[in-house]
């Protein structure tokens, strides 16, 4: 089993990703803990590499489903609505500001000069609730015009996203057809199998950065294909 997380929940992880990000991804991943094979293997449990090619194979199969791909689609078009596009806009502006700042030498928190990744209404809301706080207890050690006029923006945009309240996703997950619900479920499974594999492998290389480096989950980050030179080595592909 590759994890006891409830299927509901499964679900809604997996409606944030695009399959295509999701088998190229796992293309990359399950190349590199080929490498590794049985050492690596052996710290996840019993029956998993087995599992989450499983995974891959159903993810895969869904693209070739036009009414699967379709609603895959129009999910990521849902999401991406014009209060959501704007607080990442924000978002980016109060990072470069905080990062002037601390290149003139303040101190400033890592939640200003970081931005994580959001894909959801709910986790972006999250952040920009946490931004605004910060930013406000920042402001003297900020510089530059128009910054009570940032802060405002930023209070606003998170009373926006704040009404789209996380229990209309919920509502909105279920009420789709039980085909959509089982690729999303799928989508869900193998994240979370992908992700038990890089755990694994910096736990095998804990003690070599380098090689630990190797796992990461940088090509579904970038929310695109991959790029030239994230093939896994020759003979790394898994089967």
């Amino acid at each position: 089993m590759i994890t006891e997380i409830p299927r509901e929940k499964l679900i809604e992880v997996g409606s944030r990703f695009r399959a295509d990000y999701l088998v190229d991804q796992a293309g990359y991943t399950l190349g590199i803990a080929a490498l590794d094979g049985k050492a690596l293997y052996e710290l996840l449990p019993d029956g998993f590499k087995d599992e989450v090619g499983a995974a891959v194979g159903k993810v895969d199969a869904a693209r070739k489903d036009k009414a699967l791909m379709k609603a895959e689609s129009e999910e990521a078009t849902n999401v991406q609505n014009e209060a959501f596009r704007r607080a990442k806009v924000w978002r980016r502006k109060v990072a470069k500001r905080a990062k002037n700042a601390a290149e003139m030498g303040k101190s400033m928190p890592d939640g200003l000069l970081k931005i994580s990744h959001a894909r959801t209404i709910p986790a972006l809301q999250g952040q920009l609730t946490e931004m605004v706080k910060l930013l406000e207890a920042n402001l003297g050690n900020l510089h530059g015009a128009n910054l009570d006029k940032l802060l405002e923006e930023g209070k606003k945009l998170e009373t926006e996203l704040r009404t789209k309240d996380a229990s209309q996703e919920v509502k909105r997950l279920r009420e789709l057809p039980d085909s959509v619900k089982e690729f999303y479920f799928q989508k869900g499974l193998l994240y979370t199998g992908l992700k038990m594999v890089n755990n694994a492998g910096h736990e095998l290389w804990s003690a070599d950065a380098t090689l630990a480096a190797r796992y990461n989950l940088d090509i579904l980050g970038r929310n695109r294909g991959k790029r030239k030179g994230e093939e896994p080595p020759e003979g790394a592909k898994p089967n």
